[in-house]
């Protein structure tokens, strides 16, 4: 769907600190000549998805606006960690490379179930699979190319944060960085 039909591509997110971005990037940098991946996410479009939209009519954004709040509303801010990385996708093949999230995930799946049910009543089917909680830091491994599984054995730690707010993203595609905040909601 193209910017001139007049709808957004939006998604619902957990945002990263400055930190955990910059330690998240000087990793991708070292790891760009054995994991040759060809779309490497820019460092300040790192996020955690907590729902995925899809095109919207940004006449709906107050409504979602409103909606994040009330699933924010009585939500604590809770301890996250980026940490280890993996794959999504084939082992040898892979289509995602992402960084892991430890500390309160329970709380964090708990808040994903709280904006999928607010935003039912607006019309956004949640997904069938299973939430699981990531940051995507590389994606398309190139055709005919073979990981070696010993390239991911390595448990780094990018940082710890307070996760304090829901933000609503723009995507604007084939922009570096290719996300915009239109939105957000504190976790109170």
């Amino acid at each position: 769907m193209s910017e001139n039909d007049g709808k957004w591509r939006l998604f619902i997110a957990v945002p990263l600190p400055q930190e955990v971005k910059q330690k998240l990037e000087a990793w991708c940098r070292e790891q760009k000549t054995t994991l040759p991946f060809k779309k490497w996410v820019h460092a300040e479009d790192y996020h955690i998805t907590v729902q995925f939209l899809g095109d919207t009519s940004p006449k709906r954004l107050e409504d979602l606006t409103a909606s994040l709040e009330r699933a924010a509303m009585g939500m604590a801010p809770f301890g996250l960690e980026a940490a280890g990385v993996g794959t999504f996708g084939r082992p040898a093949s892979p289509s995602v490379l992402w960084a892991g999230i430890r500390g309160e995930v329970a709380r964090l799946e708990g808040l994903h179930q709280r904006v999928t049910t607010e935003n039912r009543d607006l019309g956004f089917v949640p997904e069938e699979r299973r939430f699981s909680p990531h940051i995507t830091l590389a994606r398309k491994y190139p055709e005919g190319a073979r990981l070696d599984p010993q390239a991911l054995k390595t448990m780094p730690e990018f940082g710890a944060w307070t996760a304090d707010r829901l933000v609503i993203y723009r995507t604007h595609m084939h922009e570096r960085p290719m996300y915009e905040v239109v939105g957000s909601a504190m976790l109170t």
